[in-house]
């Protein structure tokens, strides 16, 4: 089965990763309308935010998947993750959180826009559309964050395989670990 939405679960991750602000209290605020994601980054890199290097330990958890005409084994296997947690680990080098591009806040940026972009003051709020072969796809995120943590929940809607209706929401949440020791991953663990 086709996964069409993993491009937005990655910019949703990457658009996490973002929340590990290092001077979450200095009421600096980033708002966007009708932006792209190379656009919101360097409007954050502007703003002069600065993101906390190293080590973040992430946890996410499938709350809700429902796809029209789901198969019955499909399923029996989403049945399986939701509501468990999934670990990954990632590394934010210097370099990186020095000077944030379009690929630190999504992937897909000619797919994707930023309808509206607020950050600051320890919230993020957004709501982002993607184009893909199924049809348009919004992703909705909010949470909060802190120089060492963050927790946000996300929501897409649209088009699933085969152009029929799907729906997913999840939660995330990180803390900012110390230095990276090289064990640090790109992806998701499998459910615990």
């Amino acid at each position: 089965m086709r996964q069409p939405i993993l491009p937005q679960i990655a910019t949703a991750l990457a658009l996490s990763a973002a929340l590990a602000l290092a001077g979450c209290g200095n009421e600096k605020t980033v708002t966007a309308t009708n932006e792209s994601v190379s656009g919101v980054a360097k409007k954050v890199s502007d703003a002069g935010l600065k993101f906390n290097p190293g080590r973040w330990e992430s946890t996410v958890k499938f709350v809700k998947l429902e796809m029209e005409g789901m198969p019955p084994e499909a399923q029996a296997l989403m049945g399986k993750v939701m509501g468990k947690d999934r670990t990954f680990a990632t590394c934010l080098t210097k370099e990186e959180a020095e000077k944030p591009d379009a690929k630190f806040f999504g992937q897909a940026d000619e797919r994707c826009k930023y309808d509206s972009f607020s950050m600051g003051g320890g919230k993020i709020d957004a709501k982002m559309t993607c184009k893909a072969e199924q049809g348009v796809q919004t992703m909705t995120m909010a949470g909060s964050y802190t120089p060492e943590t963050y927790q946000m929940t996300m929501s897409i809607n649209g088009k699933g395989a085969e152009g029929k209706s799907m729906s997913m929401s999840m939660e995330l949440a990180a803390k900012h670990n110390g230095a990276c020791n090289g064990t640090e991953e790109a992806k998701p663990q499998a459910p615990r």
